[in-house]
């Protein structure tokens, strides 16, 4: 009977030796790590420029303190979101705006003593003081002068603030004086190819204002919005190209 029970015993013992083998010889979890810890197998890698393991499709392994413009931001593989302009976003970090035809930059705005502001409003500064003008919620990268703080504007470059406001904050323009009229079919040639095509379809005849000095091209979106109306802006003096959305608060 005793020599049973150690059979037994000894059977097990084995077994559990056998067992334990076993697990030693999987693989953890995830896959092999690399030298830095990082999970190979889950697809992490070491990321010098930021000191941590990552996915680089999830993160781009770009450090955020080289990037300092919106091609740049794009470049190192951050997202771009389809605003007009365009937008891309650093992930835990800022947002850059697109600069639509490349005549104004934030270094040389702030060489001017500007305010270099990447989420300003046009239809903001242009309409202060006219609380029944609705402006879309869009950012756009603009040289904001003038206001309390005394803002300038670069050399060959004016600052449009609006009119019967002391002290008005507006942004800067090239001088009308290098700037050639602009035709209606240039106007919507322009609106055509940068981007409000891509909104909805353009239609009628393009309208001018000597005020503003913009064309406005009426605008069908493929999902119309009840109460609003698209029309695509193109800026004569400075060659921006926006889409303005104009709705019509009913009430209750």
């Amino acid at each position: 009977m005793k020599t049973l029970k150690f059979l037994i015993l000894a059977v097990l013992v084995v077994s559990l030796g056998v067992l334990a083998a076993g697990c030693t010889g999987e693989k953890p979890i995830g896959g092999e790590k690399d030298a830095h810890g990082c999970l190979t197998g889950a697809g992490y890698s070491w990321c010098e420029a930021k000191g941590k393991c990552l996915r680089v499709w999830e993160e781009p392994c770009t450090s955020t303190s080289a990037i300092d413009t919106f091609e740049e931001c794009v470049a190192a593989g951050y997202p771009v979101m389809e605003s007009y302009p365009r937008q891309c976003r650093v992930t835990g970090g800022p947002t850059f705006t697109e600069v639509i035809g490349g005549q104004m930059t934030g270094a040389l705005c702030t060489a001017a003593r500007g305010h270099w502001n990447e989420c300003s409003s046009r239809c903001q500064l242009d309409n202060a003081g006219k609380p029944a003008v609705a402006c879309p919620m869009m950012c756009e990268a603009l040289c904001e002068c003038g206001g309390i703080a005394g803002f300038g504007c670069p050399e060959g470059w004016t600052c449009r603030t609006p009119a019967g406001i002391a002290d008005a904050l507006g942004y800067c323009v090239e001088e009308e004086d290098d700037v050639t009229r602009m035709t209606a079919e240039e106007a919507l040639a322009r609106a055509t190819a940068r981007g409000c095509a891509g909104v909805g379809t353009l239609t009628g005849t393009p309208r001018y204002s000597e005020k503003t000095r913009t064309w406005t091209i009426d605008l069908i979106p493929p999902t119309p919005k009840e109460n609003c109306a698209p029309v695509c802006i193109v800026h004569e003096n400075t060659s921006l190209v926006e889409v303005n959305w104009a709705c019509i608060s009913l009430g209750n």
